[in-house]
């Protein structure tokens, strides 16, 4: 029989934050100011870091490893909530 852990409590973090967006093809000046918008992005994860410069994130986490980490930086933040599940 497997021994199971006692279960933890897990904190998730969701960002809501602004994506830079590259275009290409020739637009009018006119045009670019107006199609031409930073992306909203919405991660929601586990915080492995934060720091005065950006935040890291990682999709999942197990025990004391993380994968598919995506790194922020805090000037492209709207904002930051954590919850407790």
């Amino acid at each position: 029989m497997m021994m199971r852990k006692p279960k933890q409590k897990t904190k998730i973090t969701l960002v809501v934050w602004y994506d830079a967006v590259a275009e290409n093809g020739w637009t009018s000046q006119a045009d670019a100011k107006k199609n031409c918008k930073l992306d909203r992005c919405v991660s929601v994860g586990h915080l492995v870091d934060k720091n005065k410069e950006r935040i890291l994130l990682a999709c999942t986490k197990s025990d004391d490893e993380y994968n598919a980490m995506i790194n922020i930086p805090n000037a492209w933040i709207e904002t930051i909530k954590e919850y407790n599940l």
